[in-house]
């Protein structure tokens, strides 16, 4: 008859560790499914420049934008999205997790999409924030330049040989900087750069970290922490002394999305042009031999060249 098995073992951190490394025909897939939806980013922004021009009867709304993207996932082949499509007009872009609603896009607002579809199984992800009609203000465009500085600066850091939080770190230095050159951040109140990142000060306008696993689901498994390791003394944002493990060794054949953002709320002292600002760039970086390959910009990411395919 039937036995009970004498043991049992959890088989969980050997799939991770499985799912983590990509081989060949995975990335393949995740560069297919990076194509799609950067295309269907760039439909979507030529989309809202062009229903603003055209000053279409009841106006633009989130929900028309998250259409075509929908759209344009299954035109190429893929099955599904793979989350549910921010897509968050003005204010909105200050939700981190909001969802695609009826909020008119109005000229003069930016447009925060971060929406990616699953092809044969896996994800992509992406996030671009443009101006709805075109055009950046000139307060929308120091924001949005800073964002994209903080990205380079984790692309760069991004290889074999650096860990995991290494990219975080360096987006959350460019982002400290610039918030201090913009007044975000007073000099007098907050100090320096590093009294910044000391203090966690920067966590009023940036509050996430700046990447995450990708592959089978947008938000993968594996550990973050380097296996094996040992718990070392580090000090939080608040000063704090904590034990923590050092994170994850960057291997060749990981998969990481780079998001940097900035995200400013009204509040006092805070200066009114940049209120209700909400900006996020990513892009989905497999690790190579070298460094790394961006997966997902077939998608316009400078400010110029945003700019550029809206009035196409």
């Amino acid at each position: 008859g039937a036995e009970c098995p004498q043991s049992q073992h959890d088989l969980c951190r050997l799939l991770d560790e499985m799912r983590l490394i990509k081989d060949a025909s995975e990335i393949s897939i995740l560069r297919r499914a990076g194509k799609i939806s950067a295309g269907a980013h760039v439909r979507a922004m030529q989309t809202s420049a062009d229903m603003l021009r055209k000053g279409v009867k009841g106006g633009l709304r989130e929900y028309h934008l998250e259409a075509e993207l929908l759209h344009e996932f299954r035109r190429h082949g893929s099955q599904y999205p793979a989350y549910t499509s921010i897509v968050a007009a003005g204010a909105n872009a200050c939700v981190l997790h909001y969802r695609a609603g009826d909020a008119e896009l109005k000229d003069g607002d930016l447009c925060l999409i971060d929406a990616g579809c699953e092809l044969d199984g896996y994800a992509s992800d992406i996030t671009r924030t443009f101006p709805a009609n075109g055009k950046f203000t000139p307060a929308q465009r120091t924001l949005y330049d800073i964002v994209l500085a903080a990205q380079d600066a984790a692309v760069k850091v991004t290889k074999p040989g650096k860990r995991f939080m290494d990219p975080h770190d360096a987006a959350t230095r460019v982002l400290a900087q610039g918030m201090l050159d913009t007044g975000l951040l007073t000099k007098n109140k907050h100090g320096k750069v590093d009294d910044v990142l000391a203090s966690g000060a920067y966590r009023q306008f940036y509050m996430h970290r700046t990447g995450h696993w990708m592959g089978m689901d947008v938000h993968d498994c594996g550990d973050y922490t380097e296996p094996g390791s040992k718990l070392r003394e580090e000090r939080d944002a608040l000063g704090q002394t904590v034990m923590r493990k050092p994170s994850r060794i960057l291997r060749p054949g990981m998969v990481t999305t780079i998001e940097p953002g900035i995200y400013v709320r009204p509040a006092k002292g805070v200066p009114k042009e940049f209120w209700n600002i909400g900006i996020r760039i990513e892009d989905d970086a497999l690790v190579t031999t070298g460094g790394c390959e961006l997966l997902t910009r077939g998608v316009p990411v400078k400010a110029d060249e945003i700019e550029a395919l809206m009035r196409a």
